[in-house]
C-alpha cells in the first residue's frame, strides 16, 4: 500500500511539473528541432575544470545520434539552480517537463552514473512517472549505468586495464577508486575487482564509501607487496572527489596516506567521460534503446 502510494504522489508531482511547463510556455528559440531527445543525467560537479568530461561526451552523444535534441540535467541537490556554462542547471523532473512542453514526445535518457544504485533507481521512477502522460511525453526510456550486468563489467574491465598509461611497470599497483554507495548495487565493485584480476593481479578497486575503503585497500596492496600505485578515479569526472578525497594535499587524502604508509603514488586524474572508450560504452546501451525504438 505504501509503495503504491508513494508512486501515485510521484506522478502527481510530475504532473504538476509538466502542466506549470506548459502554461508557463516556451520561447520559441528554445523550440527542440525534432520530437525526439536524448536527455544525458549526471550526478554534476562544482569543478569547472572536471567537466571537461561532460563536454565530450555530448560530442559524442550528437555524434552517435545526430538530429536529436540534447538536453542535461544533474542529480545532485545542492549543485540545482547553478549555473553550468550559460544555462542554468534543471534537475531530471525539470529537464523533461520542458522537453514535454515544447512538444518532444520521446526521450531517451543517458544516465552517466556508474552503477545502478539509488539514484540510477530513482530516474527509473522518474522516467516510468513521465511517460505516457496527456499531451506529455509518450515514450521516456532510460539506459543503463556504466556497469550492469555481467558483460559490462567484463568490458569496462578490459577498457580499465588498456587506460593505465604505458610507462606503468608490470610489478606496480594499479587502483581505480570509485564513489562507492551502501546500496545493494555496491556488489558491482568486488564484482569489478574479481574481473580485474583475471587480466590484471595488480589492479585493484577502491572507494570512498563503502566496503572497499582505504584500510582494506591498503591491506591489498601491502600483502601484493606494492610499493608503488597508479591511482585513478573510477568515476565520470575528476571533481571534488577526485580532487580532495584522492589527491589532496590534506593528511587525510587516500595519496598522502599511502606516502604515509611507505608507498608512492602516481596521479591519473582524469574522468572516464573523457576518455572516448568508456564513453562509447555508455553509448552502446543508448544507441540500443534507439535500435528498438526504431523497429
Amino acid at each position: 500500500m505504501r509503495g503504491s502510494t508513494g508512486k501515485s504522489w510521484t506522478r502527481f508531482v510530475t504532473t504538476l511539473f509538466v502542466l506549470c511547463a506548459v502554461c508557463c510556455g516556451t520561447p520559441a528559440a528554445a523550440q527542440p528541432s525534432s520530437t525526439a531527445a536524448v536527455l544525458i543525467v549526471a550526478f554534476g560537479t562544482s569543478v569547472e575544470k572536471a567537466r571537461v568530461s561532460y563536454a565530450n561526451v555530448e560530442r559524442q552523444v550528437k555524434k552517435a545520434l545526430p538530429g536529436r535534441e540534447v538536453r542535461w540535467a544533474w542529480t545532485a541537490n545542492s549543485l540545482l539552480g547553478t549555473s553550468s556554462g550559460k544555462k542554468p542547471v534543471l534537475s531530471t523532473q525539470e529537464a523533461l517537463a520542458k522537453l514535454a512542453a515544447e512538444g518532444t514526445k520521446d526521450v531517451s535518457i543517458l544516465s552517466l552514473h556508474i552503477i545502478p544504485g539509488a539514484e540510477y533507481n530513482d530516474l527509473l521512477r522518474t522516467a516510468a512517472a513521465f511517460e505516457g502522460l496527456p499531451k506529455g511525453l509518450r515514450r521516456v526510456r532510460l539506459a543503463p549505468p556504466l556497469l550492469y550486468g555481467t558483460d559490462s563489467l567484463k568490458s569496462v574491465s578490459r577498457l580499465l586495464v588498456r587506460s593505465v598509461p604505458a610507462e606503468r611497470k608490470k610489478d606496480e599497483a594499479v587502483l581505480f577508486v570509485g564513489h562507492g554507495t551502501h546500496h545493494a548495487s555496491g556488489v558491482y565493485y568486488p564484482a569489478l575487482q574479481y574481473y580485474l584480476h583475471t587480466l590484471d593481479k595488480n589492479a585493484f578497486v577502491g572507494t570512498v564509501e563503502g566496503d572497499l575503503d582505504f584500510e582494506v585497500v591498503l591491506k591489498s596492496l601491502q600483502d601484493a607487496g606494492a610499493r608503488k600505485v597508479w591511482m585513478a578515479p573510477l568515476m565520470t569526472v575528476a571533481g571534488d572527489h577526485a580532487a580532495n578525497d584522492l589527491f589532496g594535499a590534506g593528511e587525510e587524502s587516500w595519496r598522502q596516506r599511502f606516502i604515509a604508509n611507505g608507498i608512492q603514488v602516481r596521479a591519473i586524474a582524469k574522468g572516464l567521460g573523457e576518455d572516448p572508450a568508456f564513453v562509447a560504452q555508455w553509448l552502446e546501451g543508448l544507441k540500443k534503446l534507439s535500435d528498438r525504438d526504431a523497429r
